[in-house]
């Protein structure tokens, strides 16, 4: 699913949402003060915040879903996850102020009104409405892999919780126990508190670019192997950006494959990740390659000199034996502390003799284990330095 796919249906689901809490947050205003059920009330008054944070949602969802630009070239995923932990400080405020009320509620001393019975029908309304969108926006948060429709879903779970505690308060209250609607409106404060708490503590942990799981990784590593010239992998790195992963992998190839094919295994190992694992967005690979096994022994702990100090070495070793004309190419392989070199002459036949002098003649540059030397019809001759 593309990013405009994504944001238009991210949308949808949040404007249904906030139409059923306008409509639900007027009718338990006006219901509650018909059938006499301050709950009731409140519980409209939540509906209405809900709608509030539906705009909120809209708004940061189009921002988060924006093509990556000059300015935010990992794009804007971070945007949701800043969006997110503002859906749970609404959430812990919400739940500061349920408990403020009620606690200011057991203090009053005189009788409280009887709820009408029609309030139950309302709030039974209320619970099924709540419940349904509910599940309608976590189908669409866990599709889109989005924590803020996460969120705001988890926000129309808590607002069909309250319509619960609405119910049993107006049923306790019909039965001569008005306590009940106090007591059940601190429980389902606690409970929002609890989702506010898990909301920000996921969101945080993305923030400061916490890694995947050992199970998640170990599901990477399987499927990165799977590709065939893959030898190993040196290192796998995860982060998180708006519900996405991006993965910065070191791989192991072949040392004598050429730049053109160690790109190509790259590529194949970024496009069966994103292929098998919805939630990665992003692959960033490096290919080191696998050192060769005389070389781990010819180990040198010293700084190897880059490749035109390398050549130059080369040429003044090799200057009076051959003409540089007569060079058409030299590879370097840097392997565990030494270099192989590939030397590939313009020369239509070239002696053993030539090929030993010109060996020889590079076996003070202790940095070098072997030489390998073509001519133009691609016939080599093997030399250990």
């Amino acid at each position: 699913m593309d990013a405009q796919q994504a944001k238009k249906e991210a949308t949808n689901v949040t404007l249904v949402g906030m139409a059923l809490d306008i409509v639900l947050g007027v009718g338990k205003i006006v219901g509650g003060v018909l059938t006499n059920s301050f709950a009731l009330v409140t519980d409209g008054i939540h509906s209405l915040t809900d709608a509030g944070t539906d705009i909120f949602v809209i708004i940061v969802t189009r921002v988060s879903h924006s093509e990556a630009d000059a300015k935010h070239q990992y794009g804007h995923g971070r945007f949701e996850t800043l969006g997110t932990i503002g859906m749970g400080i609404v959430f812990f405020i919400t739940a500061a102020i349920l408990i403020y009320d009620s606690i200011n509620r057991l203090r009053l001393s005189e009788p409280l009104p009887i709820p009408a019975a029609s309030g139950i029908v309302l709030a039974l309304i209320s619970i099924a409405a709540k419940e349904w969108i509910y599940h309608y926006t976590m189908r669409v948060a866990k599709k889109l892999k989005s924590n803020l429709l996460t969120a705001n879903a988890w926000h129309s779970r808590s607002d069909a919780i309250s319509s619960i505690a609405v119910l049993i308060g107006i049923i306790g209250a019909r039965q001569g126990y008005p306590w009940m609607d106090t007591v059940a409106a601190m429980f389902v404060a606690l409970i929002i508190a609890k989702i506010g708490w898990e909301l920000c503590s996921d969101s945080l942990t993305e923030l400061v670019d916490t890694a995947v799981s050992k199970e998640r990784r170990k599901q990477f590593e399987s499927c990165i192997m799977s590709i065939d010239g893959i030898r190993g992998i040196t290192e796998l790195r995860s982060r998180s950006s708006g519900g996405k992963i991006i993965l910065e992998v070191r791989l192991l190839v072949n040392s004598y494959i050429s730049v053109s094919e160690g790109h190509q295994l790259g590529e194949l190992v970024n496009k069966a990740l994103i292929n098998q694992f919805a939630d990665i967005s992003e692959v960033l690979i490096h290919v080191d390659p696998v050192h060769h096994e005389e070389s781990e022994t010819a180990h040198l702990e010293t700084e190897l000199p880059e490749r035109p100090q390398v050549i130059a070495a080369l040429k003044k070793c090799w200057h009076e034996l051959i003409d540089d004309e007569a060079i058409a190419g030299i590879d370097l392989h840097y392997l565990a502390g030494v270099i192989e070199v590939d030397l590939v002459l313009d020369i239509d036949d070239l002696s053993a003799a030539t090929a030993k002098k010109l060996e020889a003649a590079i076996a003070k540059e202790q940095y070098i284990a072997r030489l390998r030397i073509f001519n133009k019809l691609h016939e080599s001759v093997e030399r250990n330095a």
